[in-house]
């Protein structure tokens, strides 16, 4: 299958996985080989190929191959490796209303090939906002007063953040609580459905990739990555992709349930960079395509008013 492809490195995201992108004789992309990141189990890997099988009849997913061995994943140079269709077109920098519609309409048709969990609970996502931003609170007034240095291009960046996650932490919190005994279906979301995961061509969906992220969860989560990121400063969009999503696929929550996701989620992110960069002292080997990231996220956070 891959004998006659050229290879090359793929850009890499910040998860720690590593992709290569096989071109055949005409320089067409044909297949993406992963590298999953290290420490990732194999039984991780199988749950999340079965969860793809399920939905390998929609063109914009790409399809898991499977080895000579009968396997789809192998493991080599300490990490699990498996092999995909690569699937077509690019992300958008700015989505327009029709693209942001596309979408949802996209990820409602991939929510419907997995099946609803037995019985209601709390929104998990819902549960880890609160669980992330109550434990590192206590950090907050010490990371104001005294913030180590991580990376020329990033110190800036991280005092800013700062000041997002303090004055942000304890509304969001209480704008959580809540729903967090509120009983609401669940059932497999992707968990990181960031704009560039979502492939456009022209002004369709080609491909949405990396599913590394999931788990059992509200579809809410996945609108919410989604729309928060990419379209959170503009609420007419907002409201035209829940509606898309709505004419696809049943929503048992709402639409201010998405937008307080969409609103704590971001803040959620932003503190978990400084908890990887100031806490943990992670590597930062690409800090400009990291700042970018992180730019991005301050970017949204600050536009933040109320939850």
């Amino acid at each position: 299958m891959t004998s006659d492809l050229a290879w090359h490195r793929a850009t890499e995201g910040f998860s720690g996985a590593v992709v290569w992108r096989g071109d055949d004789s005409t320089n067409t992309p044909r297949v993406a080989l992963k590298g999953w990141p290290i420490g990732v189990s194999a039984e991780r890997v199988r749950q999340i190929h079965l969860w793809m099988s399920r939905a390998a009849h929609l063109p914009f997913v790409p399809a898991v191959f499977t080895g000579t061995h009968g396997s789809t994943a192998v493991f080599a140079d300490g990490r699990f490796w498996d092999a995909c269709r690569w699937v077509p077109g690019e992300p958008r920098a700015l989505l327009t209303e029709t693209e942001v519609c596309a979408a949802c309409d996209a990820i409602a048709q991939l929510h419907l090939c997995w099946p609803l969990a037995p019985a209601r609970g709390p929104c998990r996502g819902v549960l880890n906002r609160i669980e992330v931003l109550t434990e590192h609170r206590a950090r907050f007034d010490d990371w104001n007063r005294v913030l180590p240095a991580v990376a020329p291009e990033l110190d800036s960046l991280l005092r800013r953040a700062v000041k997002v996650v303090r004055r942000c932490a304890d509304p969001a919190i209480s704008a959580l609580r809540p729903w967090s005994a509120r009983p609401l279906v669940s059932r497999p979301v992707l968990r990181d459905l960031r704009s560039e995961h979502v492939l456009f061509t022209a002004d369709r969906v080609t491909g949405i990739i990396d599913f590394g992220a999931m788990a059992i969860d509200h579809p809410a989560i996945d609108l919410a990555r989604f729309l928060g990121e990419s379209s959170s400063a503009r609420d007419a969009i907002f409201s035209a992709g829940l509606s898309a999503y709505r004419s696809a696929a049943v929503l048992d929550a709402p639409d201010e349930f998405v937008h307080l996701l969409a609103r704590t989620g971001i803040v959620c992110s932003v503190l978990g960079w400084l908890v990887r960069l100031v806490v943990r002292r992670e590597p930062v080997p690409r800090p400009t395509a990291t700042a970018a990231r992180l730019t991005h996220l301050l970017t949204r956070a600050e536009e933040i008013t109320h939850f």
